[in-house]
């Protein structure tokens, strides 16, 4: 239902993006999870979207309006980290500067999951 979804070059892009930084946050099940691990997160995959952003892949004047990248104590409750998950909140703007599709990636001890938004 949400409007962005109907290009397929968005989802081709999503795809892309989503594999790309699965991939690239594979060794933080290996790592304690805590604001270090966080802040790590958030500077690989803030690196990662602003390439992207500098290739034209996202809109936005600044990568401020083209993405941002969320994984603090907000979305990782003392009860994610007990269960041995860290969450990452990604929204990006593939079609309009500022106005974000969001994606959650979450990373547990023993698996990786998905969910969008």
């Amino acid at each position: 239902s949400d409007p962005a979804w109907r290009y397929l070059n968005v989802r081709r892009l999503f795809n892309y993006l989503e594999e790309s930084i699965l991939l690239g946050t594979q060794w933080v099940v290996f790592e304690p999870n805590d604001d270090r691990l966080w802040s790590s997160i958030r500077r690989n995959v803030t690196a990662f979207l602003t390439e992207e952003w500098r290739r034209g892949a996202l809109f936005g004047r600044t990568a401020e309006e083209a993405f941002y990248v969320r994984c603090d104590r907000s979305n990782n409750p003392q009860e994610s980290i007990d269960l041995g998950q860290v969450v990452c909140e990604i929204g990006v703007a593939p079609v309009k500067p500022a106005e974000f599709v969001i994606f959650r990636l979450s990373q547990f001890s023993d698996s990786t999951s998905l969910v969008d938004e």
